[in-house]
């Protein structure tokens, strides 16, 4: 283990020969020794040892106690005074510098060993805890716009803030030097929002947690969201810690209006997709999730949206192949095909993205039968002219794809047998996507123009139509495709 090294600054040589051999006879190193504060400091400077055993009583321009306070801007070095005598103006100003500990002359060996061990101690805890505040104030701007500790009292005016870490003004658009009291917030807030606010400060001040998310009302009539979380601590005689944070979610909002604007043209078809789908904004962030993925991996849609929950169910990666395994909340693991895309504005910038989940399970033993009755497809299927898909009515899986398919798209058979049949189309706002869904789920009567991806160039429209086949007492689909 390596010792420990002590600084000695005295201004008796004969005091410091003495207590440079206790410390040699306890286990200590002797980093050095200076009887004047200028030479103590040079030398703590060049070469700063783990503690300081500080005579306040110097001779010179600066005493033990300016020596101190040189140390504790320059270093980060705790010090232990040493002291025979020291009058109270003296002590009130060695006590501003903070010493770990003080030790009276003479003292015995124990006194020291004691002394320098409960200092070392303490200067670790308090680095420790130092350490894990800085990184609590990272990890509080990372998550949260504004994050704050407040030391919370009988009286609402002797609050105290603590400390906080990021921007006020970014949350409520004021800068936080405007605001005196927390009643100044409240002017900023909707009306509408104003008594549930009061309520859940009123919830904290009583010592409990809580979150809500609330309207601000910005220059100009603007109205933005805002998410607070708060977590309080009680430290006794009457004073509790709040632990809180303010998080801007206006774009976050502003995405779910536009998808709730959207709900009545596909939120029907969607949410009966035999396909589990999976619709994340800008931030992979998950904004809906439909019945099917959660019937697929066993979570409700509150516990996927909101997290980043395709990445958890597919361990972690961002990497999607047709074929995943997916864990489920029970930790069971499932094979699924993935598809993803991204839905870009009218610019080509990404907003989101969504993915298509299946459950492989039914689609392989439909692939089976395919494989089984080949001969019996032969003549519908494979040597059709008509640019063809063999789709499973029950999962929407691709099973097979004749030649004339795979001609007009320039895709080999392989990179499309076995993904999912919305995976084909070319999503712009989800409107191919609906028509997709419309063709295969509702089995829409006569031709329906859709979209699809080509392996070279543009998407290319086709007409398409959907027929219904029973091989081997299995429900097919024959999606015939026409170009426009």
């Amino acid at each position: 283990m390596k010792r420990r090294r002590v600084f000695v600054v005295e201004d008796e040589p004969i005091i410091a020969t003495g207590i440079a051999r206790k410390l040699e006879q306890l286990g200590y190193e002797v980093a050095g020794s200076a009887t004047t504060g200028d030479a103590a400091v040079r030398a703590l400077v060049a070469s700063p040892p783990d503690l300081v055993l500080m005579d306040i009583k110097l001779e010179g321009p600066l005493d033990g106690v300016d020596v101190a306070a040189e140390i504790r801007k320059k270093l980060d070095i705790p010090v232990i005074f040493l002291t025979a005598y020291a009058d109270e103006a003296t002590l009130e100003r060695a006590t501003l510098q903070d010493p770990l500990a003080y030790i009276v002359k003479p003292f015995t060996d124990r006194e020291l060993f004691g002394a320098i061990e409960v200092a070392m101690h303490r200067h670790e805890l308090h680095l420790t805890l130092r350490e894990r505040e800085k990184r609590y104030r990272m990890l509080s701007e990372v998550l949260s716009d504004f994050a704050f500790c407040i030391s919370l009292a009988v009286d609402p005016e002797n609050d105290v803030l603590e400390w906080s870490a990021g921007s006020l003004e970014s949350v409520l658009g004021v800068a936080e030097d405007s605001f005196r009291s927390i009643e100044d917030i409240f002017y900023l807030i909707s009306p509408d929002d104003v008594a549930a606010v009061r309520d859940l400060w009123g919830r904290f001040r009583e010592g409990r947690s809580g979150a809500m998310e609330f309207r601000t009302i910005r220059e100009g009539g603007r109205t933005e969201w805002i998410k607070v979380d708060g977590r309080v601590e009680s430290s006794g005689a009457g004073r509790a810690t709040l632990y809180g944070a303010l998080k801007n979610i206006t774009d976050l909002r502003v995405t779910e209006r536009r998808l709730e604007q959207r709900e009545f043209e596909w939120s029907r078809i969607v949410q009966t997709m035999r396909q589990g789908l999976w619709v994340g904004d800008a931030d992979n962030v998950c904004i809906y999730a439909n019945q099917a993925l959660c019937d697929v991996s066993g979570y409700s849609r509150e516990e996927i949206v909101g997290n980043n929950s395709l990445g958890t169910l597919l361990g972690g990666t961002d990497e999607l192949p047709h074929e995943l395994q997916l864990r489920t909340r029970e930790g069971e693991r499932r094979t699924v095909l993935v598809t993803r895309r991204q839905i870009c504005d009218e610019n080509g910038t990404p907003r989101g993205s969504f993915s298509l989940v299946v459950d492989v399970t039914r689609q392989r033993h439909a692939m089976d039968v395919v494989q089984r009755s080949a001969r019996k497809l032969e003549g519908v299927f494979h040597a059709s002219p008509s640019p063809s898909l063999l789709i499973d009515a029950a999962t929407n899986a691709v099973l097979d794809v004749n030649e004339a398919f795979t001609r007009l798209t320039g895709f080999d058979r392989d990179a499309i047998v076995g993904t999912g049949g919305f995976g084909l189309a070319e999503y712009e706002d989800l409107e191919d996507l609906n028509r997709m869904v419309s063709l295969l789920k509702e089995r829409a009567s006569g031709p329906c123009r859709i979209r699809l991806r080509k392996k070279d160039g543009p998407p290319a429209s086709f007409a398409a139509e959907v027929r219904e086949i029973v091989v081997d007492d299995e429900q097919l689909q024959l999606l015939i495709l026409s170009p426009e």
